[in-house]
């Protein structure tokens, strides 16, 4: 991708919105929401593999249209059906991933098979709890350290953790090498929920990553509720050859080794490689972990969430009785993107951000639909790591650990 348009934001004021406030305490009344309870990332050439496996997190080359969410452009457009609007999501080479097809616009309402827009409850256990988050993407590294490179202590992981434990119920991890191998203890010693994946990309380290991720459920871990073998490898398959057939390969080596009670097996890759329809891949796992992001499809944050909101329509459509997970979507805080027909910008500044969080976690809260943030701090290794410089601006924190807009509006729910 060629650089991108940045317009840097200026730091937005910490105190939290009234019109927040107001949605939240709205959700405390209706979805029995507590305020008082306790309680990416691409690396060019993939692996920077240890004895342990690898620490590289999420998305291809942008150069391939894998981008930071979206399918490869060997997988060609795929169509989004209802709330999404006509959005083709295949992408280009350089689009980022998912771009604004055709008209770029996002239709309101939805097909009267599935209820419409934010119609939609979905059965089963509640999806979120007391707090305000339920889980969110985390990657240790700080300034000047980065995944193959210099490391956090484990006093940086747990300071981290601590930090984030009042607003989350669980963390995403991506590897399991370097300092993320301290991440499970540390989860189990403060309670923290974990969903950790094996990094894979059509490399030699992916079956001794995937063993390595087998190794540590197998530990007993008791906060590891998730193993999520790959993440959005397929939307990079015409970057790393890989295949459904291989992926399933990968994931038959994980159960082979996996002697675990009470961890589920995810996959997770985009919403566009999901509705191409895969239902040996849903078969194998016990829950789908989907990505979509509104800001990579170039649509201005007053469309983010009903596109997000549709395209989760779309994927229960498609998966009828799967358990679902929409693992990754967000906004940055910093870039503006512009969609491939030129005439929609996505931008990236905080208020922004804080807007796309009041609206997702209202709207999906009210759903009952689970949904994991991207991302909770800022690492400012993923702005040359190919993904162009807004891949260091999806953190609700800076990279120093200071909140931004969001941040600051989600901690003023917790008393």
């Amino acid at each position: 991708m060629g650089a991108l348009p940045i317009k840097k934001a200026n730091r937005m004021s910490a105190k939290a919105s009234l019109g927040w406030l107001s949605v939240a305490w709205l959700l405390c009344a209706a979805c029995g929401f507590d305020s008082s309870g306790p309680n990416s990332q691409q690396p060019a050439a993939g692996s920077s593999s240890t004895g342990a496996g690898t620490s590289s997190t999420m998305a291809g080359s942008p150069a391939t249209g894998g981008g930071g969410n979206g399918s490869s452009a060997g997988a060609g457009a795929m169509s989004g059906s209802t709330d999404g609007g006509s959005v083709a999501q295949g992408g280009t080479a350089g689009s980022g991933g998912e771009s604004v097809g055709g008209t770029g616009g996002v239709t309101a309402g939805g097909t009267a098979g599935n209820g419409g827009n934010d119609m939609f409850v979905a059965g089963g256990p509640p999806a979120f709890s007391a707090k305000p988050l339920s889980v969110v993407a985390y990657s240790p590294y700080r300034d000047g350290q980065a995944p193959g490179g210099a490391q956090p202590t484990e006093a940086q992981v747990k300071e981290d953790l601590m930090m984030l434990k009042p607003y989350v119920d669980g963390v995403r991890v991506y590897g399991t090498d370097g300092a993320n191998a301290y991440i499970p203890k540390l989860c189990d010693d403060l309670g923290i929920d974990l969903h950790i994946g094996a990094w894979i990309d059509g490399i030699a380290s992916d079956e001794p990553n995937v063993h390595a991720l087998a190794a540590i459920v197998n530990a007993n871990h008791p906060s590891i509720k998730t193993a999520i073998v790959g993440n959005e490898v397929l939307a990079r398959s015409a970057k790393n050859g890989m295949t459904e057939e291989k992926l399933l390969a990968l994931i038959n080596i994980f159960k082979a080794d996996f002697k675990a009670t009470g961890v589920k097996i995810a996959a997770a890759d985009t919403y566009p490689q999901w509705m191409m329809g895969r239902p040996n891949l849903a078969a194998a796992v016990d829950v789908v972990i989907w990505h979509t992001y509104g800001w990579w499809s170039g649509i201005n944050v007053e469309g983010a969430y009903k596109l997000v909101s549709g395209r989760y329509n779309d994927m229960l459509a498609k998966y009828p009785g799967k358990p679902l997970i929409l693992g990754e979507t967000g906004w940055p805080s910093q870039v503006d993107h512009m969609s491939m027909d030129m005439t929609t910008t996505a931008v990236g500044n905080e208020a922004n951000q804080a807007q796309f969080y009041r609206e997702a976690l209202a709207g999906m809260r009210a759903r009952n639909l689970p949904m994991w943030m991207f991302s909770s701090i800022d690492e400012k290794w993923k702005g040359t790591s190919g993904e162009g410089e807004v891949g260091a601006h999806w953190g609700i924190w800076d990279s120093a650990r200071q909140p931004k807009q969001a941040a600051t509006e989600i901690m003023a729910l917790v008393k």
